[in-house]
């Protein structure tokens, strides 16, 4: 009963943590995450299975299916965040019901799953499935059946191939507990996943997917460093706990291996972070097999070093809210039918953790943003999906485009569509100051039409915002 109570007592600490990341990762990322299934989603509207057999990239679709329902039934930048938000928190939960509550905690203060837990793609719900593959297997060992393996890890391959390889290994792991009953459910899963594998073994054969830097152990150290800090103290007490759950361990090591493999072979990113996040259900359970007690001071240790950093981005982002951006008097002054263009260059890697973004805070993340399609012409060609067009979305009937650069003939004919329907065009240039010549960037773009523009605010380390409204063509 008390162990039952700390779990649920870690569950809701694990919640707001995560929705206090949730409130970090409305930002400019997050528009462009979701326009990565947008395709996926036309197919699912139209009927099209094999069009819905398609990766989004290199993924499986059952994200973008799952993330999909949440748009339609609740189109707002909170849903898709929250849906993320829910996939983690459910993680700690699983992990604490093989583990107990200290390895739940220990899940729930990582902060390499607290940084990517509101990342609006699919790796906290692979995180989840991967902590349900754990606890099917462990289900299996104490005799109660495969069932919950064999769904689970299903659901795992249809998310990622990390999961459906996990999965495959669990199954394979219990090897000596019943060699058929191993077999089988391995099988059922390889069956179950059958149409992902067809597809993956399609782009193994594509030269296309192999295009990432490759291996470069330093530069991955130092940059899973940033994310995780002092945690990589934690890393001693999992070998260790390996060595009192060999057949967890085992699996972590798999993993491990065939992430430093993806890499390797240019398929994974080696600056980009969220392949590791798998880790963690193992790690944590290992962590708490080790000693509980242990498990309690590293989690404790975990929150230590959240809440400072946290801390201070919420202030930062609250100060940003606080003071008069380019932003609010575009909100203010634009008619509800007119279109406007969010333009800011990418200042930080692609895969920071670390930035946050006031300008989209501008903007309610409670109200659906469903996607504009651009004007429904034959002869126009437009690809939602193409950042060069700033993946529309419409805001309380505004169409809002937002993009890091601009391809000027893209531009052009983007604001004659506008103009042709009656909107005027307002472009909000901000946080650009260390980037070369943005707002130059923007009047080549605007020369062609009859433009008004202003600065707006103060210079806080980023430049002075601008807005620039578009009225016509010269």
């Amino acid at each position: 009963m008390r162990d039952g109570l700390s779990l649920w007592a870690v569950v809701v600490l694990a919640l707001v943590l995560r929705l206090v990341r949730a409130a970090m990762r409305w930002d400019e990322i997050a528009l462009a995450y979701v326009a990565y299934p947008q395709s996926w989603w036309d197919a699912a509207g139209r009927f099209d299975l094999w069009g819905m057999l398609n990766f989004t990239g290199l993924h499986p679709p059952f994200h973008s299916l799952l993330l999909g329902a949440v748009d339609w039934v609740w189109g707002a930048p909170a849903g898709w965040l929250l849906f993320s938000v829910l996939c983690s928190t459910l993680a700690v939960w699983v992990v604490g019901r093989m583990g107990g509550a200290s390895a739940a905690a220990v899940l729930a203060v990582g902060p390499l799953q607290l940084a990517y837990c509101a990342e609006v793609n699919d790796y906290p719900l692979l995180v989840l499935t991967i902590a349900c593959c754990l606890w099917g297997r462990a289900l299996l060992l104490r005799g109660r059946g495969a069932t919950v393996l064999v769904l689970a890890g299903i659901f795992a391959g249809w998310t990622h191939m990390l999961g459906g390889a996990l999965a495959v290994a669990a199954a394979l792991s219990v090897w000596g507990f019943d060699r058929r009953l191993s077999l089988r459910t391995a099988g059922y899963v390889v069956l179950g996943c059958l149409p992902v594998i067809w597809r993956g073994v399609g782009l193994a054969l594509e030269a296309g997917s192999y295009g990432q830097a490759g291996l470069e152990l330093a530069g991955l150290v130092n940059g899973l460093t940033v994310k995780v800090g002092y945690w990589w103290l934690v890393v001693p007490f999992v070998i260790l706990g390996a060595w009192k759950q060999k057949g967890i361990g085992l699996l972590l090591v798999a993993l491990t291996g065939l992430i430093l493999f993806m890499i390797f072979a240019g398929v994974a990113a080696p600056h980009q972070h969220p392949y590791w996040l798998v880790l963690g259900p193992p790690a944590a359970l290992l962590v708490s097999a080790l000693s509980r007690r242990l498990a309690w001071v590293v989690s404790a240790f975990g929150l230590l070093l959240f809440i400072p950093v946290e801390r201070d981005a919420i202030s930062e982002l609250r100060s940003g809210l606080e003071r008069e951006r380019a932003v609010d008097l575009v909100l203010r002054e634009a008619a509800a039918e007119d279109a406007v263009w969010l333009l800011a260059p990418a200042l930080k890697p692609d895969d920071d953790k670390t930035d946050y973004s006031d300008v989209l805070w501008r903007y309610s993340p409670w109200k659906s943003a469903p996607a504009w399609r651009g004007p429904q012409h034959p002869e126009v060609g437009f690809e939602f999906a193409d950042y060069r067009y700033g993946q529309p979305r419409l805001f309380e009937g505004r169409v809002t485009h937002q993009t890091t650069d601009m391809d000027l003939e893209i531009t052009a004919e983007v604001i004659d569509w506008h103009l042709a329907a009656g909107r005027k065009v307002w472009f909000v240039l901000y946080d650009h100051g260390p980037a070369n010549d943005y707002p130059g960037l923007m009047a080549q773009a605007l020369a062609p039409f009859t433009s008004r523009c202003e600065w707006v605010g103060r210079d806080t380390g980023l430049g002075v915002d601008q807005f620039c409204v578009v009225e016509a063509r010269r």
